[in-house]
This record gives structure tokens, sequence and C-alpha cells, in this order.
């Protein structure tokens, strides 16, 4: 008769997966591995809050990679404080139930040596009550705490005291079955994030719902109200954590950095995180900066005074003024030139802005939130964006990822989007598992704003109830033309640096042109520094003397 697999639970410690030693370059293991090494197992569940995310997924890859043997999952509670006993054994219980749930014939042990003081307590009390039997295992000792597998010993406890104890535990709330409400542990739910080496599917075969709404946040208790109320659908936890993220920032007076492609919802969380601020009866105010004219940039961000320029005929407040006291949106801010780059950052650090064609400087009570779709690290690489001024937004700094990285959502996005066009349109459209999956194999370029164009394009133009992978009208872009098929083919007396060097004067004098000889014009359309085009001029005109 084969054994009973074993599993393990455990907190992950700071002190994860390994700490340092006194000898430069040495280190030894951590509580988890110190376990590993005095035990063998076969299932090995990791549960941390965010602010340890770095060591479990350290812990994670060290464990597969010393025991492959053993399947990993991660388990992430979404506490903001680890010291909040009551949430964490309220998110703890539920997950530990469908664990025990899914695998009832097993050998439970317990690490009661990692994590605080509080996540220690959770472990004794759900195996006091019997939510989680097993064997209490201990790192070292308070007298002598050090790690290492000959360091890990079996607690050993009477039982009189533990059924006392369960006794006068057992009707707490976190243990009645009326609030596990979500008992599935899923990514979708934002209860936990889990790895494992198979997928959860694989492990715990049941059947799969279209989609798993999103509990409420203990942590966060404002943040799935708002996103109802914005119609932010979340359905995997790379979003999900985002969204957090923005509920974290939103009430502090910090700027925010919004990055993602076209179409991955920037305006969105833009307003989420003004929903979720103290700002939030006060206005919103977006911008396109890729829709302002060059020229007028700063005078219709800053205002300008009288007589600041030709047909100035009386002051003008602008953005920044008109938002006072809510939120300025700058959407494309990458698209903003130098100079008004830089009046932007002196707003930002002394809250304080100059209209155009005016000395006097205007306090101004704006919390910004930029977005751009570009990459920022080549753009300042190039010079064209300020490296000051990013390190200034960057403190809340969010990712948004693409559609074509999170493939988990597609179908459940599909769905919640599919339900809003049949409600606007009045029609009742299924889609068919075929067409799911034609949804998930395009690699979705416009994200979720192409998604939903689809969408709706399918539904308007099918006269049948249930679409089919023909009914979704999904236009794909021409391919661009192959902008190198020109080149000359290399033959013998042919100088790769000669014809680079050629190519670069002739891009630069066709830039100058189209620009009437602007340097910084030019240079902004080669994508170069200005000093870059001012050098090939003055190079040029040596030569010509």
């Amino acid at each position: 008769m084969t054994r009973p697999h074993r599993q393990l639970f455990a907190f992950i410690d700071l002190k994860d997966p390994f700490v340092p030693t006194g000898i430069e370059g040495e280190q030894r293991p951590g509580p988890v591995l110190s376990i590993f090494g005095a035990f063998s197992f076969d299932r090995a569940f990791l549960f941390h809050t965010p602010h340890t995310r770095r060591e479990v997924e350290e812990t994670t890859a060290a464990v597969q990679s010393r025991y492959p043997q053993c399947k990993v999952m991660q388990f992430e509670l979404p506490v903001a404080d680890p010291k909040n006993y009551s949430q964490l054994l309220g998110a703890l219980a539920r997950i530990v139930r469908e664990i025990r749930r899914q695998f009832s014939w097993a050998d439970n042990y317990i690490c009661v040596s990692s994590g605080t003081a509080e996540m220690r307590a959770a472990w004794f009390l759900l195996n006091a009550t019997g939510v989680l039997p097993g064997k209490l295992l201990q790192v070292g000792t308070p007298a002598a705490p050090l790690f290492g597998a000959q360091h890990v010993t079996e607690i050993q406890l009477d039982r009189a005291g533990w059924d006392a104890l369960r006794d006068l535990i057992m009707p707490m709330e976190y243990f009645s079955q009326g609030r596990t409400r979500y008992a599935r542990p899923d990514v979708s739910m934002g209860l936990a994030r889990h790895a494992w080496t198979e997928t959860w599917e694989d492990a715990f075969p049941a059947p799969k719902p279209s989609f798993l709404p999103t509990p409420p946040s203990e942590a966060y208790p404002e943040l799935d109200e708002a996103l109802a109320e914005l119609e932010i659908f979340i359905a995997s936890a790379v979003m999900r954590r985002a969204a957090e993220k923005a509920a974290v920032i939103a009430p502090t007076h910090f700027p925010v950095l919004l990055l993602g492609e076209t179409g991955t919802g920037k305006e969105l969380f833009a307003r989420l995180v003004h929903r979720l601020s103290d700002r939030r009866t006060c206005g919103f105010t977006s911008v396109n900066c890729a829709a302002l004219p060059r020229e007028l940039a700063e005078s219709l961000l800053f205002g300008y005074s009288k007589g600041a320029f030709t047909g100035a005929f009386a002051d003008r407040k602008g953005k920044f003024e008109a938002a006072e006291g809510g939120t300025l949106f700058l959407d494309e801010i990458g698209e903003l030139a130098p100079e008004v780059q830089a009046k932007l950052l002196r707003a930002l650090e002394t809250g304080e802005i100059e209209r155009l064609g005016s000395a006097q400087t205007r306090k101004v009570n704006v919390r910004v939130i930029a977005a751009t779709n570009r990459k920022l690290d080549v753009e300042i690489q190039e010079g064209r964006f300020r490296q000051d001024l990013y390190y200034r937004l960057e403190t809340g700094r969010i990712d948004l990822p693409p559609l074509r990285e999170r493939t988990s959502e597609i179908v459940p996005l599909a769905l919640r989007l599919l339900e809003r066009i049949n409600s606007s349109l009045n029609r009742q459209r299924q889609l068919s598992r075929a067409a799911l999956a034609r949804l998930e194999q395009h690699i979705w370029p416009g994200n979720v704003r192409e998604l939903k164009n689809v969408l709706e394009r399918s539904v308007l133009y099918c006269a049948r109830e249930v679409l089919e992978p023909h009914d979704i009208l999904i236009h794909e872009l021409a391919p661009k033309p192959d902008q190198f098929s020109a080149l000359p083919e290399p033959a013998p007396g042919f100088i790769l640096e000669e014809f680079l060097a050629k190519a670069r004067e002739h891009l630069i004098l066709r830039a100058l042109d189209k620009c009437n000889g602007n340097q910084s014009a030019a240079a902004a359309l080669l994508g170069v520094s200005k000093q870059a085009v001012q050098k090939f001029v003055s190079s040029r005109i040596g030569n010509a003397r």
C-alpha cells in the first residue's frame, strides 16, 4: 500500500530562502529549506503577503531546483498589514479548508518558525481546532535561533490541552462554514496567487465555470466597489495586483505613472486612482498630450498672460489651474517637448506654475497622473524624455501588461463584454467554444480596446444566436512594407561603415529640409538628440570652408 503524500504548509519569511553567514559569499538555508533538508515532501504550500513576493519567488525556485519531485504552490494573502491577526487567520483558514478538501489523504507538516508572530499563532490555532491536523515543525529555538536540517524538531504538545482549546475556539466565525463564500483558491479571485509546476486544474480536476467573480478585498474595502462603478473587470492575478497598487497609492499625494500599450486601460486605472483618493469629490481632468500642438502645449497646460503672444488678448488659465483640487491626467506624456517637461517637473516638485509670459508663480493643488505607451528607458537614452521627470513620476508606477500576456483573462473578459454589448443592443448572442478558442488564439495588438470593438462588430452583423469562429470579425492590419528591401547587396568592394555614414548624412539632410532647417524639430523627427544634429551641421560647415 502506498504511503500518503507528505505536504508542507509554511509562511515565507524574510529569511527565506537563505540567510547570510558571517563569511562573505556563504549563506545558510532559511526556515523552509531547513525543513526540506530534514524531510522529503510531495507538495509544498507556501503562503505570503505582498511584502514577501520576492522571497516567495526565490524560495520556490530554490525548492524546485533542489527537490524537483515536490510540487510547489504559492498563495498570496491580500493583507496589507502582516501583523493583522484577524485578516491573516480569516484568509488562511479559507484556503487551508479547500486544500484539505482536495487532498484529504495526506500527512501534513506545518512550519511554525517563519513569518510574524501572528502568522505563527494562526498555524497553532488551525491545528488546535482541527482545521489543519498535522505535525508542527520548529526550526531552532529562541535560545539557539540556528537554521539547517539538524535544527528542525517536531513540537510535542499535550493532546488534552489541544482538545480543550478546540472546544473553546471552535465557535469562532473564522471556521464557520457560512463564511467560506469563495472556497476554491483561483487566480481570478484575488484570494490566492499560485504557481504549480502543473496547473491548478491538472492537480484539482473540477468543472471550470465561465468566470469567477472577485470577492471583496479585506485589505482594500473600497476597491471592488470602485472597480464595479468604473466597470473595470479584473480576471487575472496580475491585473488584481495592479488594481491593489492603485488602491495603495491613491490616498497619498504622490504622482502616478501608468505604463502600458494602447488599449490596456490606462485611463480607466487613472480614474480608479482618482476614485479611491480624497480628491474624488473634485474634478478629473484628462489631457491627451499627443493631441496638443507642439507650440501651444505650454500655454494650454500652464496658461498664459495677456500679451504673451499674438492673439493673447486676456489672461487665461491652463489645465493645471482648471484641475485645482482634483486630478490631472496627462495621457501620452512621452509626446511632450523637453522644455514643457522641465516646467512639468517644477510643478510636481514645488506645486507652483508660471503662466506663459508671466514671471509670477501660482500655487496649484493638483494630483498628476501620467501615462504613456512608449518605452521610457529608450526615450531617456535618446534624449527625448527627462530622466529627472521619470524618477519624479516613478514613485507610483503601475505597469499594465498587454492582453497577449494574460491569455487566461481573454475568455472571462470576452464574456463580460458580450454581456454589456447584448444589453446595449437588446440581443442575446452567445459565443461557441470554437469562437472562444479563436479569441484566445489572436494576439490582440490593440488589447482590450480591440477585443471590445471586435465583439461589438461581430454581434452587430451576426444574425444567428450563437457566434461561430467565422462570425468573429477580426480585421488584420496589413503587414508593414519591408523598409530594408532597397538596401544594396553586399559585394566585393562594399564597405559597411561608408554606407552607414552616407545613409546617416542623407537622412539628417532630409529631416532638416523637411523642418526648414530647424535643428530641434529635425532631431525629434529622427529620434536623436539636438546635439547630434548640431554636431553634424557644424562638421558640414567646417568641411565647406
